[in-house]
């Protein structure tokens, strides 16, 4: 096993690049989360003791992946199966190599923009604001109010109601607004809507995994998606440690950069890569498009109708095999 996750470092030294950095993997550390995820904490504590190695898990980790682990199906063995025997699956596949789904459209319109020719800038904006600069949330808000072509947001955690009024009001005047949320957060979203009854229907509000980690015996989990930006109109971006709660405009110390230029690409090609490795909600689905789904694997009629067609001359250049496909 081990082998197989450092393929490169059987590699003749002359043969390597010279900014070739060792593959990092531990046997030890594999077996670890396995002993966590089926058998819980202490035998993964125990486990740890007896092969003396490092306790590699903070306790937010051992947390979060004892709350997110998935158990494997429990399979019928009258029933012939073609499925991986024990000991072909392993953790080391921690992306698919292939998707039986196509890409979901970006079919509210994506505006095409001319980056090449514009040379990079960056600006920073900190909370607490220094002195006579704006706060980042004024900062955010009067850009989205600004917007003509299009909102992208990638969020980790969205509960800011003043935020997200700005975005229904900006696609309330025919602005296409995207929302990509963590998975793991987003009943926290669904319940700033439904508690102030906002209307979202021409929004595109879909939720986004982190790796998925598959253990020996089939359980699993992923991680979060802890991506904090929002594309305007291609052309401006906010990044960094700033999330879209109220906690993060009164008291967390948080810093953003604002982007403009060339470097904005970057962040127009990883939107588009989230968006197409996303996910619509589940209660964002009506009964009957879950039936069409089904059948054709389609997802038209979510929450309302494109404003109006739209195809990029030039496509995604990375595809999700090619993008989230890692040596194993």
């Amino acid at each position: 096993m081990e082998s197989n996750l450092s393929l490169l470092s059987s590699l003749k030294e002359e043969l390597k690049p010279e900014d070739y950095v060792q593959p990092h993997y531990k046997e030890a550390y594999r077996l670890a989360i396995d002993c966590l995820v089926s058998d819980g904490k202490n035998v993964y504590q125990e486990f740890i003791k007896a092969q003396n190695i490092v306790n590699f898990l903070s306790e937010d980790e051992i947390h979060f992946i004892t709350q997110n682990s998935v158990q494997p199906p429990v399979i019928n063995h009258t029933e012939d199966t073609d499925g991986p025997r024990d000991e072909e699956v392993s953790s080391g596949t921690y992306w698919p190599m292939h998707s039986d789904a196509p890409a979901p459209d970006l079919e509210l319109g994506w505006p095409e923009a001319m980056h090449n020719t514009l040379q990079t800038n960056i600006d920073l904006l900190y909370h607490p604001p220094r002195l006579n600069s704006p706060t980042i949330k004024e900062v955010v808000r009067k850009h989205i109010q600004d917007a003509r072509q299009v909102i992208a947001i990638a969020m980790d955690v969205f509960t800011d109601v003043d935020i997200f009024k700005e975005v229904v009001d900006a696609s309330v005047r025919g602005i296409p607004v995207y929302i990509l949320l963590d998975q793991v957060h987003f009943k926290s979203f669904l319940h700033m809507v439904a508690n102030h009854d906002i209307q979202i229907q021409k929004l595109r509000v879909r939720t986004v995994k982190g790796v998925e980690y598959l253990c020996r015996s089939g359980a699993k989990f992923n991680g979060a998606m802890e991506q904090k930006f929002i594309l305007v109109d291609c052309q401006k971006v906010f990044f960094g440690s700033y999330s879209f709660m109220w906690s993060y405009e009164k008291i967390h110390l948080s810093m953003v950069q604002v982007i403009t230029g060339r470097l904005v690409e970057s962040y127009d090609e990883e939107f588009r890569t989230l968006y197409a490795r996303s996910t619509i909600p589940a209660e964002f689905q009506p009964q009957e498009v879950l039936s069409d789904r089904r059948m054709n694997g389609k997802m038209d009629g979510y929450l309302g109708h494109p404003t109006k067609p739209f195809e990029r001359s030039d496509h995604l250049r990375h595809t999700l095999d090619s993008v989230y496909h890692y040596l194993p």
